[in-house]
């Protein structure tokens, strides 16, 4: 069986697919004994004798990897190198999830720009290209940018989030705890304006709404809960990935948001996801 992923540095560090790091015989002939797996699906075939890493993420464009997962990655790939392992970074097919981090550790650990690093992965690889997405090659630049850390603050990491949640509400509906702690208010059925209901602040319109389906061609229509896309004024997002919604006037808690998904009521899992809980004027 072909080991289908290749040492992209010598000190230790190897890219490859699905297939390699399920290859056991050849994990143990190169003595790689940590594994980081990018997917979009927790894997079923786990060695006992091996540390792992998973990280839950999809290939697009909208897919945040920089700002939660670059540095819980590096941490644990640095940390099992300083000590003389072996570590193995694979997706589905080496490509561009892994090929990401990968590159974001080179980066870092011999400070590369994003193109250095590609060019010294490609150098190197054997059976797939390397081409991270459109999305990952300007989180690649961005970390560049911020000098190898992530600083929420950077007008830079702003202006990405921007972009990034414009790309997610332009693109089909994905599918997220559920929670109401919201206290919302439909001010006016016509105009659809939901508003806070201690002052009246306005929070957003009806085309802000998040729709999606409970079943193939059915609309999830749950008058307690109500998605929403991402809102300019949520912006703890940049702080953290879940938390708590609060009037930006009153400061009354509204809801809650989670960068990871919250189900809905009709058991649909909404990923990103922004929930308030409605109550219309008697």
């Amino acid at each position: 069986m072909i080991f289908t992923a290749d040492k992209i540095d010598d000190n230790g560090l190897w890219l490859g697919d699905i297939t390699a790091s399920e290859n056991i015989q050849a994990l143990d002939e190169h003595r790689i004994s940590h594994i980081l797996t990018i997917l979009d699906y927790e894997p079923t075939h786990m060695d006992k004798n091996r540390t792992y890493l998973y990280i839950h993420a999809y290939d697009m464009q909208s897919t945040d990897l920089l700002t939660y997962e670059f540095k819980k990655c590096f941490e644990f790939i640095d940390a099992a190198i300083e000590q003389d392992h072996q570590v193995l970074i694979h997706c589905q097919a080496g490509k561009s999830r892994s090929a990401t981090i990968a590159a974001m550790y080179l980066m870092h650990k011999y400070s590369l720009t994003r193109e250095q690093a590609l060019q010294k992965i490609i150098n190197k690889r054997r059976y797939w290209p390397v081409v991270p997405n459109d999305g990952f090659l300007r989180q690649l630049d961005l970390y560049y940018q911020m000098n190898y850390k992530v600083d929420i603050e950077n007008e830079l990491y702003k202006e990405f989030q921007r972009q990034r949640f414009d790309r997610i509400q332009s693109s089909p509906t994905n599918n997220i705890s559920n929670t109401n702690r919201s206290i919302l208010l439909l001010e006016n059925e016509n105009d659809r304006q939901y508003t806070c209901r201690i002052c009246h602040f306005k929070l957003f319109t009806n085309n802000d709404i998040e729709r999606h389906e409970k079943e193939p061609t059915v609309i999830c229509n749950d008058v307690e809960q109500i998605f929403t896309y991402f809102l300019d004024w949520i912006d703890d997002i940049f702080a953290n990935s879940v938390g708590a919604i609060c009037c930006p006037n009153c400061k009354i808690n509204l809801g809650e948001y989670s960068l990871q998904g919250i189900r809905c009521n009709c058991y649909q899992w909404i990923k990103p996801a922004f929930v308030f809980k409605c109550q219309s004027i008697e």
